[in-house]
């Protein structure tokens, strides 16, 4: 247990914590973006869906950014310690930060007279930004580039604002309209994803 905390807290001091400043930075501004005040079900799922989503992004895209460099990703294959548990590490932190951030945000919005349910926002909220994270997080693990993978979820992102209705249960956005159907499926695509990319880095 104690490697893995090493491991974790390693890779926040040396390449993660620009990374976490920035979503502390982007959630901080959310007060000047969006309202949290008396929200009902669809406006409360816009806030999650329109602003929240792009946390995902930005806390599991960069995951893959220290072995970007082939020695050092050559020196890590080297090392006791396989290469899909270091990634594991860093994945389930960045899945509880996810967690908990989708958690602060549905609580300010009850706390501020919003009425939805908070259940189904939650495991919706948290299903849909994991999905959109782990695209890039795959994108990021098979181009070996990171910037590519934050271009491949921000791109599905914007075709999801006007072609939404060809991505079936894969859309984003479903939750404004009052559907919940998809959550199953996008969660399991986002673990297939995740999984896919680090099977992808660990033997590339």
């Amino acid at each position: 247990m104690e490697k893995y905390l090493k491991a974790g807290s390693s890779f926040v001091r040396r390449q993660y914590a620009p990374h976490l400043l920035l979503v502390l930075l982007f959630c901080g501004m959310s007060v000047f973006f969006v309202s949290f005040r008396n929200l009902d079900d669809s406006q409360a799922a816009k806030v999650m869906e329109m602003y929240v989503a792009f946390v995902g992004i930005l806390l599991l895209t960069p995951l893959f950014m220290p072995e970007q460099n082939r020695e050092i990703w050559l020196l890590k294959k080297s090392k006791a310690m396989p290469l899909r548990r270091l990634y594991l590490i860093r994945l389930f932190l960045a899945v509880v930060l996810l967690a908990m951030i989708v958690t602060v945000f549905t609580h300010l919005m009850q706390m501020n007279g919003s009425v939805f349910s908070m259940g189904r926002l939650w495991l919706g909220s948290f299903s849909e930004i994991l999905f959109l994270g782990s695209i890039g997080f795959f994108m990021s693990a098979a181009t070996n580039q990171v910037i590519l993978g934050y271009m491949g979820s921000v791109l599905y992102f914007m075709a999801n604002v006007g072609a939404s209705k060809y991505l079936g249960q894969f859309a984003l956005f479903q939750m404004m309209k009052g559907e919940y159907d998809f959550l199953p499926v996008m969660f399991a695509a986002a673990l297939a994803l995740m999984a896919g990319g680090i099977l992808v880095r660990e033997i590339s």
